[in-house]
């Protein structure tokens, strides 16, 4: 593929500018002038896996629970610990989406916004007294949002000298990447301090992005415009196995294993619409369009396990886990076996038709090493105060080639629980942050490069209750 043909007084700039804010985060990558095949843009989605903590106590503690979870939470943290639940409960819990800000470094430009809604949380039953009579089996059920990203739409609009032509530039954008897992699990306790526990989940995972970008150059001898739009809009379905263990080296001392297999794909598929069109001051014309209505979208889970140890003292707990996410080799994220329609219109109003290929979407993912430290302090019988701290890496691998964003990302919880009898519920906050690594964007049309970064920072309203029958 080629750039678009630039305005000729212009030369290529390598520099921080306003302008990038679009192409930074939302637009990545020139308008050009396709060939024999065409691409969509990179995204603004970050597929991290550990943005989102979920539970009561456990989203408090950074989700470093994998060695104690002994409720229905053990639904997503560790099957094995529902074999230490004597009776059946019910847990709720919700992460409200706050604020995510974003900011670009070398210009002082910023771009944030506010969206209350759920982005991930928990519901789940284990089933213990009265209901199952057997000392050593539980069952369980959950549904889990464990990854959300939906921050509020995105739009911005720039003007700025080029040469001696002027350029406007806008754009827009909204953005939504999530997976829930309902999942049915079993635990079986081996013997008083070891127990052992398997699920097996549905996952679907939804992708969807809007996009549209306008690019306008005026000088003394004519202008020159563009315009893409872009979006897809689909989900892809796993069948997720899980096995866990739990053993008690002593009193005080727990320690807790997960090991999950990759993601075994049912289906997906994906809407995809794209259209541009490029006006030159000669007045010849390129317009591109492509819908495919049941592309292919394949976002592959990988392999995954997670090990931890907790200490209890007289008045709380202390848990360190290390989380272990396999690599993935490159992949097409999404295909299609469809073909863009492109009409040529030179200056003499003489059209060329053409049908250039899709170019697939790749992915490619890395290992990643990822901790999570927690502990919590009882105040009173009825009142206890939790924290935790964890880290969350990117699995991108190759930012500057994937079309998601490579942001490894460090956070930090806390929080109270409340109560002590059969209700009881919890209140906290969880806050994220990370930075970009350098990425190059453009040319406009005006001939405009830069090379930038980008820093997130989020904020989470934390809430859950529980009842005991």
């Amino acid at each position: 593929m080629t750039p678009l043909p630039q305005h000729a007084g212009s030369a290529a700039r390598a520099t921080r500018v306003p302008l990038i804010v679009a192409s930074l985060l939302l637009c990545s990558g020139p308008l050009r002038a396709q060939a024999d095949e065409f691409s969509i843009p990179p995204n603004s989605i970050l597929p991290n896996y550990n943005r989102v903590s979920v539970g009561q106590r456990e989203a408090l503690e950074g989700g470093a629970y994998v060695a104690r979870t002994d409720d229905a939470l053990a639904n997503w943290y560790n099957p094995a610990g529902l074999a230490s639940s004597e009776k059946t409960a019910l847990n709720a819990s919700s992460n409200v989406y706050e604020v995510t800000r974003t900011t670009l470094s070398g210009i002082g430009e910023r771009e944030s916004g506010t969206r209350f809604r759920a982005v991930g949380g928990f519901f789940g039953i284990v089933v213990g007294k009265p209901i199952a009579r057997s000392e050593r089996w539980r069952f369980g059920f959950g549904f889990t949002s464990p990854v959300a990203w939906a921050p509020s739409s995105l739009d911005g609009a720039f003007s700025l000298p080029v040469g001696g032509a002027t350029e406007a530039f806008g754009y827009s954008s909204e953005v939504n990447f999530n997976t829930v897992i309902p999942s049915l699990n079993a635990a079986y306790r081996l013997s008083p301090t070891l127990r052992v526990g398997v699920g097996a989940g549905y996952g679907m995972t939804d992708l969807s992005q809007t996009q549209t970008l306008k690019d306008r150059l005026l000088s003394a001898t004519g202008v020159v415009t563009g315009i893409r739009a872009f979006s897809t809009d689909g989900s892809v379905h796993h069948l997720l196995l899980t096995g866990g263990v739990q053993w008690d080296l002593a009193r005080a001392i727990t320690v807790g294993a997960t090991v999950a297999p990759p993601g075994l794909r049912i289906g997906g598929s994906s809407k995809i619409r794209f259209s541009q069109t490029l006006v030159q001051s000669d007045g010849t014309q390129d317009d591109l369009s492509f819908r495919d209505p049941e592309a292919k979208l394949d976002y592959k889970m990988p392999v995954r396990a997670t090990a931890g140890a907790t200490f209890r003292y007289s008045r709380g707990q202390v848990e360190l886990d290390v989380r272990y996410y396999g690599a993935q080799d490159q992949y097409e994220l999404l295909s299609s076996d469809s073909t863009a329609v492109r009409i040529t219109t030179d200056a003499a109003g003489v059209p060329t038709i053409s049908a250039p290929a899709f170019s697939p979407v790749l992915h490619q993912a890395r290992s990643i090493v990822s901790f999570a430290l927690g502990a919590n302090y009882s105040l009173s019988r009825s009142l206890r105060l939790h924290a935790g701290v964890f880290t969350d890496p990117s699995p991108v691998s190759g930012p500057s080639r994937s079309t998601f964003r490579a942001v490894n990302l460090t956070g930090v919880s806390g929080g109270v629980s409340l109560g002590s009898g059969r209700l009881t519920g919890s209140v906290g906050i969880s806050s994220s942050w990370g930075t970009t690594t350098d990425r190059a964007v453009g040319p406009t049309l005006g001939g405009i490069q830069g090379i930038t970064d980008v820093s997130i920072r989020t904020f989470t309203g934390l809430y859950a209750v529980s009842f005991t029958f």
